[in-house]
């Protein structure tokens, strides 16, 4: 087994569930899910319970993050489009590294429909961080015409449709200061995992065509798309299996070997995977560096994604797919924190 040094790689994108839905995931048991992937840095979203929208909640997620994790974690902050009032200092704060924004129906309470309310948000949140956004199809092309009104830096989350592709495309060719992100699940499974995975393969946004998947490949490629993100979502088996189920899937874990299967494939390089996973994050949201800190791993050796794993929500939409790379050890400030 050859191990090579990789650094640790960054998700800006997860849902760790704590406070107000532990019985999912919490900050011990999703920094260790982290680490378990390869990912020394994770940046939790708020649309919690009680969601992130005031200064006390951040506090009180940075509290609960600080003493449980085993991993760094940042925060983006949410808004109701009620708490602008509460944006220059929550733009300030060092644990936040963005503001997200909910144009579709997701998790929680945070859906921002009315126009003016959304124009408030682009008009008074501060420059510099970026706003990130849920926007599908026509709410990501109002996104993009709002954030280019207010000179603001945009993240596209989970970007899913060959449509959005285009349009993160063309606002790149105007030179605009906008930046996209994929999921894991949207690269390996289309919309046919449904009859296959059930419930499992519902999240938000939805799985899309082999066009549409065919195109985040291509987006990939020639820099349309920026980074990979996993959205971990966790929920539990029983949650899973309600009517209607929950959307999301857990992501952490199988981020990292999904993405040297495809470098085994030949669609990316390992340096490809260092760009999507630690350079560009890196870069986009200003994360600080973590000196003596990676990840050991053979991004040759072949693997089945399957039990026992480190999240609580225990299962994987990839269960008994073959993946490349498992983290064997992995440290954060010369601290071994797996291995």
């Amino acid at each position: 087994m050859a191990l090579k040094k990789f650094p640790g790689f960054i998700d800006v994108h997860v849902h760790l569930r704590e406070p107000g839905a532990t019985h999912k995931e919490d900050f011990a048991t999703g920094s260790r899910a982290a680490v378990a992937g390869g990912f020394t840095f994770v940046i939790d979203m708020p649309n919690n319970p009680e969601p992130t929208v005031t200064l006390a909640r951040l506090e009180e997620k940075v509290r609960l993050a600080d003493a449980k994790a085993v991993c760094d974690i940042g925060f983006h902050y949410g808004t109701d489009g009620r708490n602008a009032a509460t944006f220059a200092k929550a733009a300030a704060h060092p644990r936040v590294f963005g503001l997200k924004v909910y144009l579709n129906h997701t998790t929680g309470d945070l859906l921002i429909e009315d126009i003016s309310a959304l124009t408030e948000i682009f008009r008074r949140w501060p420059a510099g961080k970026p706003i990130l956004v849920h926007a599908e199809g026509v709410q990501l092309a109002a996104a993009i015409a709002l954030a280019r009104l207010y000179r603001q830096r945009l993240h596209v989350c989970h970007i899913s449709q060959a449509v959005e592709v285009e349009l993160v495309r063309q606002a790149k060719a105007r030179r605009q200061a906008i930046t996209a992100g994929v999921c894991p699940h949207h690269l390996f499974l289309t919309g046919a995992a449904r009859e296959t995975h059930g419930s499992r393969a519902i999240m938000k946004p939805p799985l899309g065509t082999d066009r549409d998947q065919a195109a985040l490949w291509e987006g990939l490629g020639d820099g349309t798309i920026d980074i990979v993100e996993t959205d971990h979502a966790p929920h539990t088996k029983r949650e899973k299996q309600a009517d209607p189920p929950p959307y999301g899937v857990p992501g952490l874990e199988t981020a990292v070997g999904l993405l040297f299967s495809a470098v085994h494939d030949g669609k990316l390089s390992e340096s490809d995977v260092v760009r999507l996973l630690h350079d560009r994050p890196r870069e986009i949201f200003a994360i600080p560096g973590q000196e003596a800190t990676f990840v050991e791993l053979d991004p040759q050796a072949p693997y089945r994604v399957g039990p026992p794993y480190a999240s609580k929500c225990d299962w994987s939409p990839f269960e008994g797919w073959q993946a490349y790379g498992r983290p064997r050890r992995v440290r954060l400030r010369g601290k071994i924190v797996r291995g």
